[in-house]
């Protein structure tokens, strides 16, 4: 990749930069095979310069901490971009608003609002990975959505500008907004709401301890595989279609949540996905409804490379 050895070369830019480098360890179902090119970017004005410096027509894959995406074997062409930790800004304003950083952990959002008397935010203490992805796939658990508290995105198009999008522009639905993959969001504002501690402790408490009570913990998993349909849960069908604990090679279906997968050991990216179409084969047999990844699927199998 030239056009990349070129822009270390220059020192325009000053983040870091891999080449068929293994995303295995760093997603959170430890699978997943290696990116083409990875860049870790400094800040957001080294980003923007990366960005303009690079062929429009490579494609961009932009994630935060892997939580809730499964990389397939062959891994990722083109550019992976991770948002590190970096991208931490936080800053609070009048009428309880805050910008936070796209970099910052959810649960540490939880936190910040909580140390600041800000209602509203206790559901991101239950939520894995950082904001960024939370805001891009409308995250949200115990009744409680990213789209119920946003106020404005500011998000950096692949051409390197910066552009500004409120709430009704995200369009968000279900686990889903307009965000593409060659978008990438860089900071966002917040609405909140004044309110006692003790309350918002409650809250966070109370998410935690469901969270806890209800989902596998040390294990590798990518948090919810499915998709909720319209008025039933996904685990529900999965556990009445008889298929708590299955496994395929070292995938399985964790017994604690049936809408968890978990990494035995030794699972591959495609012991995730064979495992993913048989439940969702399976579920639409027994119960007529299909179901859909909530749980990302990224690259090529080994079989396309």
């Amino acid at each position: 990749m030239p056009q990349f050895h070129d822009l270390i070369n220059s020192n325009l830019i000053q983040g870091k930069i891999f080449f068929d480098k293994s995303l295995e360890n760093l997603t959170w179902l430890k699978v997943g095979g290696k990116a083409s090119c990875l860049y870790i970017p400094k800040n957001k004005e080294d980003l923007a310069v990366f960005l303009k410096h690079i062929d429009s027509k490579v494609k961009i894959s932009v994630f935060g901490r892997l939580s809730n995406v499964l990389i397939r074997d062959g891994g990722i062409s083109g550019v992976t971009i991770l948002i590190p930790p970096s991208f931490s800004q936080l800053e609070i304003h009048k009428n309880n608003k805050i910008t936070l950083g796209s970099g910052l952990l959810d649960k540490n959002v939880s936190q910040f609002a909580y140390d600041n008397n800000l209602g509203g935010f206790e559901f991101l203490s239950g939520i894995p990975g950082n904001i960024g992805g939370a805001i891009a796939m409308n995250a949200g658990c115990y009744g409680s959505e990213i789209k119920d508290i946003i106020d404005e995105v500011l998000i950096l198009e692949k051409d390197g500008e910066l552009k500004s999008y409120n709430n009704e522009e995200m369009n968000f639905s279900y686990r889903n907004s307009t965000i593409k993959t060659d978008q990438i969001i860089i900071e966002a504002t917040f609405q909140g709401r004044h309110e006692n501690k003790s309350n918002i402790k409650e809250k966070i408490d109370s998410v935690i301890s469901s969270k806890e009570e209800s989902q596998p913990s040390k294990v590798a998993t990518g948090g919810s595989t499915f998709k909720n349909p319209k008025e039933v849960k996904a685990w529900e069908l999965i556990n009445s279609s008889g298929l708590s604990g299955y496994k395929i090679g070292g995938a399985m279906i964790s017994p604690i949540h049936n809408n968890f997968f978990i990494n035995t050991g030794n699972a591959s990216a495609e012991d995730f996905e064979k495992l993913g179409e048989f439940v969702i084969h399976k579920v639409e047999k027994h119960h007529g409804i299909r179901l859909e990844w909530e749980i990302q699927l990224i690259g090529e199998s080994i079989d396309d490379i």
